[in-house]
């Protein structure tokens, strides 16, 4: 697996991927640990993008990345980061069990996304850990209408990124994931990422109730007008 952690950034507006995630291990943490630190797995964790929207004193972060770069800048606030090959077995073990482990934009880029999860499951977590995974949704509208001219382009970043070797939609995800010995509890959706594409879409700004908007249809059409998919289940073990 090849994840080019410098061609993805921080997405913190609350409505994408990093956002929900971050907000549902906070309320997670809350709910079910409010005495100690959640103990979290990223698995593919770039440059510790996630940690960066987690409170240090409420969760223990351990992540894992395949690019040398990205595993050195994660370290200043995980509390250890391994440089592996999540398409390979793990030459790692972490030195405690998990709480929770996230796939954020991970499995998109393996050749064999069903055998990394179950290997990943069967290796790490015990019966009902919670896993989150976000996945791209090829389904999407814009993609649709490209196809319906006759285009698929690859690109630098987004659904069509060039360095995906899987695509999925809604459905064909949520196979694997139960394929995969997961109970599928929640699926979200994200809108398209406005605010990274102009500033004027940032909370606070002129355009801001716009992305809000569309996040809210998002959430009622996520097959058709949800950037992202962001599956919540438990493992069943």
């Amino acid at each position: 697996m090849s994840v080019a952690s410098f061609r993805y950034s921080l997405k913190s507006d609350p409505y994408s991927s990093h956002g929900q995630i971050a907000a549902w291990l906070q309320r997670y943490r809350q709910q079910h640990l409010p005495q100690r630190p959640c103990v979290v797995y990223d698995i593919g964790c770039a440059q510790g993008l996630l940690g960066q929207l987690l409170p240090s004193a409420d969760f223990t972060l351990y992540g894992v990345d395949t690019d040398s770069a990205s595993v050195e800048l994660a370290r200043a606030t995980y509390r250890a980061v391994w440089q592996a090959d999540i398409e390979q077995p793990p030459a790692f073990n972490f030195p405690e069990p998990p709480d929770a482990m996230v796939l954020a934009d991970v499995l998109e880029h393996t050749r064999e996304p069903d055998v990394c999860l179950t290997r990943l499951c069967q290796t790490f977590l015990s019966a009902a850990t919670p896993i989150v995974i976000s996945l791209p949704n090829v389904a999407h509208l814009y993609v649709r209408l490209a196809l319906l001219v006759g285009r698929f382009e690859y690109a630098a970043r987004g659904i069509c990124d060039h360095t995906h070797l899987r695509f999925f939609t809604q459905a064909s995800a949520m196979r694997l994931i139960v394929g995969c010995g997961i109970t599928i509890d929640q699926v979200a959706a994200t809108p398209v990422p406005l605010p990274i594409l102009n500033a004027r879409f940032r909370p606070g700004r002129p355009l801001w109730p716009i992305h809000r908007a569309q996040a809210a249809m998002a959430r009622v059409f996520k097959t058709l007008l949800g950037y992202q998919l962001i599956i919540y289940g438990r493992y069943r073990g």
